[in-house]
């Protein structure tokens, strides 16, 4: 997998981070309070501002996880959980990247999710 160097780490770390919320699989909550990751995370990806957007939601960027590892966990939820989604040149994050991005977590992530929805599904019409 692009950009992940130990993907048993990469795992637990997601195990210890993500899946309390996301569960095990990426599947949410039925309530859809929390939404899945499953064959749709890979989709930010694709629209402006939601690869940023992966980075800053205060899950990610609030992390106990170093720079290097959030990149990994990230990397790696990419590839297991949504790989059909991702872009053909996606690139894997990495370190330096995420660190900046971070630093600045999004106060209002419906709002911003729910932006980054609609122009993935805007992409989707116009194919």
């Amino acid at each position: 997998m692009a950009g992940v160097a130990d993907s048993n780490r990469a795992r637990v770390n997601y195990m210890l981070n993500c899946q309390g919320c996301h569960g095990p699989d990426g599947a949410g909550t039925a309530d859809g309070a929390v939404p899945t990751l499953q064959q749709f995370v890979g989709k930010f990806l694709r629209v402006p501002g939601g690869r940023e957007f992966l980075v800053r939601v205060p899950g990610s960027a609030n992390a106990a996880l170093s720079n290097a590892d959030l990149a990994e966990v990230l990397n790696w939820m990419l590839h297991t959980i949504s790989p059909s989604e991702l872009p053909g040149a996606f690139q894997p994050y990495t370190e330096t990247e995420v660190g900046p991005l971070r630093k600045e977590p999004m106060a209002d992530v419906l709002q911003v999710r729910e932006g980054l929805v609609r122009l993935i599904e805007a992409a989707k019409q116009r194919r």
